[in-house]
């Protein structure tokens, strides 16, 4: 029985197959608590923008692109080198208006992805040292072409905004002249009237 069919048919499907349902919901919202950390805490509740979503995207992944790439002169890294190495990479408006909880949460992500590990816990200078992963991602830019296509989805989406913006404008001012249109034509058969009247 197709996925299809038992939504449609649910009384049709035999223990098994519940079961097998029922197992796949289980493994589903398992999934969703070990994914839930990446999802940048956008959900329907949040409240958030499209344009915030996007844009905060864009910061995080232009972030962990810029943590990966201080590894590339050295595999293990002290916290201050890979700080120095993200404040020189990145633009500086957008690092100095960045939370310091989304520099920490990339630095989290990335460890929680398994591309960096900490390899020294301490409170104020920790060491991280790249994975076999961390270097796969660094070699395919995958984390730069993330914030590439983020900062190319974020414009996009404020020209569209912008886009819809201006084309509410033309509805307006397309009402505007029919309206001045209609009046023309009133004033102009009421001319004729009192023309043909004299």
């Amino acid at each position: 029985m197709t996925i299809r069919e038992l939504s449609e048919h649910p009384e049709n499907a035999n223990e098994e197959e519940l079961k097998a349902f029922v197992d796949c919901v289980c493994l589903m919202e398992e999934m969703g608590k070990q994914i839930e950390p990446l999802i940048n805490g956008v959900t329907m509740e949040s409240g958030r923008t499209k344009e915030e979503i996007a844009y905060s995207y864009y910061v995080e992944t232009m972030l962990m692109s810029a943590i990966l790439e201080s590894f590339v002169t050295s595999s293990v890294q002290e916290y201050k080198g890979i700080n120095k190495f993200v404040f020189n990479y990145t633009d500086k408006e957008l690092f100095w208006d960045m939370p310091v909880t989304t520099y920490y949460k990339c630095l989290a992500k990335l460890c929680k992805v398994g591309l960096l590990e900490l390899t020294k816990d301490d409170n104020y200078n920790p060491s991280f040292a790249i994975t076999e992963d961390g270097l796969l991602a660094l070699r395919q830019q995958t984390y730069s072409n993330l914030a590439q296509s983020a900062l190319f989805n974020l414009k996009t989406q404020q020209l569209n905004d912008q886009t819809l913006e201006l084309s509410k404008r033309a509805v307006k001012q397309n009402r505007m002249m029919l309206v001045v249109a209609v009046a023309s034509v009133i004033v102009a058969i009421f001319s004729v009237i009192i023309a043909l009247i004299k």
